[in-house]
């Protein structure tokens, strides 16, 4: 007897959960923010590149999703657009966990911007084919409790897996002894990939659908970023929000700030990055938990609670650094903590204000001139206080970046109510 249309999506969302997981654990144990700037600085490299590694993943996505979204619009297509960047990412993190360390230093610092640069174009194309098959396959209820499940589950397999694998961690190099989180996260990649296999697309659009010419109404991405602009003239919400965003950065980009403060302290602790991804992962699900909550609540409301959340992270990093208790790693943990607990609330919050305050039509139009801002102003914001991190201190990095979060928390309050009418 063959399958019930109910059977085989019953089977395809426990495949897109377990894929999902998959992914999210090697997002997290091979993280662009933390575990690849930590690996770097541990090959003594220095620390300007390491502010770049995770705007080069934001501008690279960024980019990719404008130029290849016509091309993503077939179920079996997409599954394969999920798949394939998933490899590539997989081969990616073995080449650097195999050959980072036996290379010159300024060269291995190309090969992690390279690196970093194919991760953003891999996520991106994931990022379509996902939007795609989780649109298709899956009601809007199914979505929202696949992906929180994703998030919660990947959270909890992380840490259970760090501290599982410690004993791996060993070696004569603070490279050679982390290295083996690139390896959970290749282990992670190949085996959503052979969930995504399984997946069977039931719901294919028509083929007629597929193949529709363009029509003259369809516009290209800098003409839809040209269409935002106009938009940011014509709305001053949106206006507010654009200049907020800029000032989110501090908040969503930070990681690697942190990263470089603690690596002076602790790059050779046993286990260091074990403790931080368990902080991470801890700080990002009860987060999510909150945030959850919160939303329902006025959006900037939430987002200005997350940026203080990030600034007083910094203010307890500066605190530790002036007080000689920064060299605990459990200590030091907590404002790796606080911050992923405050990352998850500004980018959901800003995500679902924008959502929110715009309309159908002009949504497209919003996005893409936000992307393009975020990107040009992400690289800006690494570079500058990666500078200030190079040529100074690190620790004024973090006054810099507890200055910013405060300051994108009067923002938000500042933005207008997503209760309230949109106006011009």
């Amino acid at each position: 007897m063959g399958k019930t249309p109910a059977s085989g999506s019953n089977k395809n969302r426990s495949y897109l959960l377990w894929s999902g997981i998959g992914e999210s654990v090697s997002d997290i144990v091979a993280s662009p923010g933390m575990v690849l700037p930590f690996l770097y600085l541990a090959l003594g490299a220095p620390q300007f590149i390491a502010t770049l590694l995770l705007p080069c993943v934001k501008a690279a996505r960024m980019i990719i999703e404008a130029l290849v979204s016509p091309y993503i619009k077939i179920g079996a297509r997409a599954k394969y657009a999920m798949m394939l960047p998933n490899l590539v990412i997989a081969g990616v993190l073995a080449l650097v966990a195999l050959s980072a360390e036996s290379l010159p230093v300024w060269i291995a610092a190309a090969l992690f911007i390279v690196v970093s640069i194919v991760l953003g174009l891999c996520v991106g194309i994931w990022a379509l084919g996902s939007n795609q098959i989780y649109g298709s396959e899956l009601g809007e209820r199914d979505r929202g409790e696949i992906v929180f499940t994703q998030l919660a589950g990947s959270c909890v397999v992380a840490i259970v897996a760090v501290w599982l694998t410690r004993d791996f961690m060993a070696g004569d190099t603070p490279y050679q002894r982390h290295r083996v989180l690139l390896w959970m996260g290749v282990v992670s990649l190949l085996m959503a990939c052979m969930f995504l296999y399984r997946v069977v697309v039931t719901k294919t659009p028509p083929s007629e659908q597929a193949a529709e010419p363009q029509s003259e109404d369809k516009l290209g991405f800098m003409a839809e970023v040209a269409r935002g602009w106009a938009l940011a003239v014509q709305y001053a919400w949106y206006r507010k929000f654009l200049v907020s965003r800029i000032f989110f950065l501090s908040v969503e980009l930070a990681t690697p700030f942190y990263t470089i403060h603690a690596a002076t302290y602790h790059l050779s602790t046993p286990h260091i990055l074990s403790i931080f991804v368990t902080a991470t992962s801890a700080g990002t699900a009860l987060g999510a938990l909150l945030w959850r909550k919160l939303v329902r609540h006025p959006i900037r409301y939430t987002i200005a609670g997350a940026s203080a959340i990030a600034s007083f992270s910094a203010l307890t990093a500066i605190v530790f650094d002036l007080f000689g208790l920064a060299s605990n790693p459990w200590v030091y943990a907590t404002t790796i903590f606080f911050l992923s607990f405050g990352i998850g609330g500004v980018q959901n919050g800003r995500y679902l204000y924008l959502l929110s305050m715009s309309s159908e039509q002009d949504r497209p139009y919003m996005v893409a001139l936000g992307d393009v801002v975020a990107g040009i102003g992400g690289i800006i914001f690494a570079a500058g206080l990666g500078m200030l991190a190079q040529l100074h201190s690190v620790l004024l990095s973090l006054v810099a970046l507890a200055a910013l979060n405060a300051f994108s928390a009067y923002l938000a309050v500042r933005m207008q109510d997503d209760s309230e009418p949109k106006a011009a």
